[in-house]
């Protein structure tokens, strides 16, 4: 006797058969590279973490450019006040080191800093381009992966993301090397959206990164180089934070040309037409 169970099984059987099969051919044809012509300039931003409206933490974000061929993207988040009491007030701190390689620029190592009171939960990725391997480490746990153009690490996916911001496609998969294991993440582009910001009204594309039951929701301005506008995580249909801009370099920079601009309007030839 077939039975809804035998069809429940089946279908779960050849959606994962159909996930496999799809996520191998969009990442041979789809990734997001770093290049010197996409590559955002050093900046530094800010963002408040809200959950329910309240401020419960900070995140500083910085893109440094160490020498020609050298950069650092670094990230530091800390909890405050009711937060800081569940999570420990210690920053949980990521950083890629990245290197121009065969006139790409590529991650190197990625390094993230986690000790909570109960464990260390820091993770290390060691990236070999010459041997196409990569090394990672996360508790106990260690993995070794063959790279390809497509593969990288969740902190440099995000700046990479950045980088391509007008490019990215309708719908794509990536392998993303995280806590020593090698997932699946699919990347839609849901288009352009305006978004209220502390800069005012700003042309957004929305980026979600998803994963299983959990997603982020990231707002990239358009003008200036992707830098995320806002982040929201979802689990479970269910928002858990949203992190907000608060301040940022580029925007800075941004306005001061602007300002520059309209005290010192274009020619007399021109002024006169």
């Amino acid at each position: 006797m077939i039975t809804n169970e035998f069809f429940m099984t089946m279908k779960t059987t050849l959606l994962a058969c159909l996930l496999l099969f799809t996520s191998h051919v969009s990442a041979q044809e789809f990734s997001l590279p770093l290049t010197a012509p996409n590559m955002p300039p050093a900046f530094t931003a800010e963002y408040a973490v809200k959950v329910g409206g309240l401020s419960m933490g900070k995140v500083e974000v910085s893109l440094t450019q160490v020498d020609p061929e050298n950069w650092t993207y670094h990230s530091s988040s800390t909890a405050l006040g009711l937060a800081a009491m569940f999570v420990g007030s210690d920053a949980v701190t990521d950083t890629s080191k990245l290197q121009l390689v065969d006139g790409a620029i590529r991650p190197i190592f990625y390094e993230r800093i986690r000790v909570t009171k109960k464990a260390d939960k820091s993770e290390r990725v060691f990236y070999q381009w010459d041997a196409q391997l990569a090394q990672s480490e996360y508790k106990d746990r260690k993995l070794q992966v063959n790279l390809n153009e497509s593969a990288t690490d969740l902190f440099t996916l995000q700046l990479s993301i950045m980088a391509n911001i007008n490019s990215i496609p309708k719908q794509m998969d990536l392998p993303v090397i995280t806590k020593a294991k090698l997932k699946n993440y699919q990347i839609l582009n849901l288009g352009n959206v305006k978004l209220n910001t502390i800069y005012g009204e700003r042309d957004t594309v929305l980026v979600v990164r998803k994963k299983e039951d959990s997603s982020y929701r990231i707002w990239a301005d358009v003008e200036l180089h992707g830098l995320p506008l806002q982040i929201e995580s979802i689990k479970e249909g269910k928002t858990e934070f949203i992190v907000k801009l608060e301040n940022s370099s580029l925007h800075k920079a941004s306005n001061k040309i602007t300002t520059q601009t309209m005290n010192h309007p274009q020619s007399s030839y021109f002024q006169s037409r």
